[in-house]
């Protein structure tokens, strides 16, 4: 449990995903919470999981009266199904996606190019052609509310945060906090409408559903990417990191694009508060933070999850889809979402890159089929 590895306090889920609203006592691999060592219900009205990781945020930072530096990780369970939001929150979007999958990926795409936040390198990639159309899907109606809980329950999940910087602001430390924000996949094709957990007699994001978004609005949220959570592709994988720290960020507001990984972030933390640590992987954020002139290393990173496989080296790419089971190559350079496979073009660079990956692998004893 979290507080045989370090921290201080803790509240959460110890498990994974969960119903917002209660614990489900007879779903398989039962749910458990827990408040520092002793384990925690929740009461039996009244409780929004979202809200209470918040509440209990905000009372931790109440209690630090220390000058000592602080870490607290946050880590909502938002927006993982099941689609789960509050009326009121749901109310501010219920009429946002009768447009539907298609034109809502449209209007994202040109939002971002107009933004700054990709470039003519990220190809908005083409619909799977296992997704039907917009205008040919059914129950419109259902498909759009599911977009819009999953939106009310991301909005929730922004007021907490909204709370907790509120608390950091009242504390007089908001300005000299770093404040990282990232997910930590792309989004989730995954269904889970078979589940005997779903009472069918109820409205999706009410107690007692339990449902998620799946493919189409997954592709939605991955936009420009394809693929999504689970795989080794940029759409499973790339996502932005947001840094708010007012007296440690030179120049706010800048959009950086060099490739860093979550393993960064303990690195990062350790480099500001001058903490010695063993050898780590990760590399220090600190030089993209404080200055607007930085050398950022040309590393190699790797991934593997459930079967599926990534080497980065520079602006090269090997990524293994255990579907497909073949190696694909691409040039993040020039090809950032992955559309063009060149492993038959450049033989070498793939050959390289798959001998890089199965040594390191090998060194982490990863089970390879």
């Amino acid at each position: 449990w979290p507080r045989v590895r370090g921290f201080e306090r803790y509240f959460g889920l110890i498990s994974g995903a969960s119903s917002y609203y209660e614990i489900i006592e007879n779903q398989p691999r039962k749910r458990q919470m827990a408040l520092d060592d002793d384990p925690w219900s929740p009461p039996d009205s009244g409780f929004y999981m979202t809200d209470a990781f918040t509440d209990y945020a905000v009372e931790f930072l109440q209690s630090h009266t220390s000058n000592k530096p602080f870490l607290l990780y946050l880590a909502y369970t938002a927006p993982h199904w099941p689609l789960h939001a509050l009326p009121e929150d749901i109310a501010r979007y219920e009429n946002h996606y009768g447009d539907g999958w298609d034109v809502l990926r449209q209007e994202r795409y040109a939002r971002m190019r107009t933004l700054g936040v990709i470039d003519e390198n990220y190809a908005l990639s083409p619909r799977p052609a296992a997704l039907p159309a917009w205008q040919d899907q059914p129950n419109k109606g259902d498909w759009s509310l599911r977009m819009s809980v999953y939106a009310a329950m991301i909005d929730r999940m922004d007021q907490g945060i909204g709370r907790v910087l509120d608390q950091l602001r009242t504390m007089g430390k908001l300005d000299n906090t770093l404040v990282l924000f990232l997910s930590d996949n792309g989004g989730c094709a995954e269904s889970v409408d078979g589940r005997r957990l779903h009472d069918p007699n109820t409205t999706v994001g009410e107690r007692g559903s339990y449902l998620a978004y799946e493919e189409a609005w997954a592709n939605a949220s991955n936009t420009p990417f394809r693929l999504y959570k689970q795989w080794t592709h940029e759409g499973g994988i790339a996502t932005p990191l947001v840094a708010h720290w007012p007296l440690g960020i030179d120049g706010p507001g800048r959009i950086v694009d060099e490739p860093g990984h979550v393993i960064d972030l303990l690195a990062t933390i350790a480099d500001i508060s001058n903490a010695t640590l063993p050898q780590t992987d990760g590399t220090s954020l600190l030089p993209i933070l404080n200055t607007q002139k930085y050398d950022w290393p040309d590393r190699t990173l790797y991934w593997e999850h459930i079967g599926n496989r990534a080497i980065r080296q520079g602006n090269w790419k090997l990524v293994w889809d255990r579907n497909r089971a073949e190696w694909e190559l691409y040039n993040l350079a020039t090809d950032a979402t992955e559309l063009y496979d060149l492993a038959l073009e450049a033989p070498q660079i793939a050959s390289r890159l798959q001998r890089r990956w199965e040594a390191w692998a090998d060194s982490i004893g990863v089970r390879m089929n």
